[in-house]
């Protein structure tokens, strides 16, 4: 009996090991496989086997597939690209609220930026207050609160170095000083088009910041200037 136990445990041990193994696309036994797989559509998953799960499904689909069956028939058939996305039509752009296109000036444009580019925002206490709080998000670190250029990245940090005590480092020395004489007086266009595409030590930011976001950061900048 006692060896019969034994055997047992063994073999359930054996087998729990083994249904926790995974290779490749292969995730191993799945415990809660409604867990799992997606019912709507996939864009970066798609299980293609209509029969795939059909031991466990649990409702009748329209077109007879199994429960983990997640692919656009269309797009197999069509484009055999096995994608539920569809790539858009050339020379479609992204609808926004505002109806703006896509910024289309180049980085090396930056005169013409400054002297054509006019804010679509009007300068409305709430509109200020909001690039304020853009600013504090995505400029103040370099910038500094005031726009001297003495935030933490650029006025850097003190650090103790053996024999030497504190030592003031700095990672971008030469941070602009946006209320200096030759910064105080560029345009709201200018700035836009430097978060853009950046300039000098900065990088470009039109990547992480919206446009409608871009513009309210200029209008706080100017704020700053006076």
């Amino acid at each position: 009996m006692r060896l019969l136990k034994s055997l047992l445990i063994g073999f359930s041990a054996a087998l729990l090991f083994t249904a926790c193994g995974a290779d490749g696309d292969n995730q191993g036994f799945e415990y809660a496989p409604n867990m799992y797989h997606s019912v709507p559509y996939d864009p970066l998953n798609q299980i293609t086997d209509e029969d795939a799960g059909r031991w466990l499904t649990s409702r009748e689909y329209e077109d007879g597939h199994a429960e983990f069956f997640n692919s656009n028939k269309l797009n197999i058939r069509v484009m055999n690209s096995h994608m539920n996305m569809r790539t858009p039509p050339a020379n479609t752009v992204k609808r926004n609220p505002q109806g703006w296109l896509p910024y289309r000036i180049t980085k090396d444009s930056l005169a013409y930026a400054a002297r054509t580019l006019k804010n679509p925002l009007d300068s409305t206490a709430e509109i200020v207050a909001q690039g304020k709080i853009l600013y504090e998000t995505y400029c103040d670190h370099c910038h500094g609160p005031k726009g001297k250029g003495d935030g933490k990245v650029g006025a850097g940090i003190k650090v103790d170095e053996p024999g030497k005590g504190q030592v003031e480092k700095s990672a971008y020395a030469g941070v602009a000083n946006l209320t200096g004489d030759a910064l105080k007086n560029i345009t709201e266009g200018h700035i836009f088009h430097v978060i853009t595409h950046g300039k000098g030590l900065m990088w470009a930011h039109g990547s992480q910041v919206s446009p409608e976001d871009r513009w309210k950061i200029a209008k706080y900048v100017k704020t700053l200037q006076k």
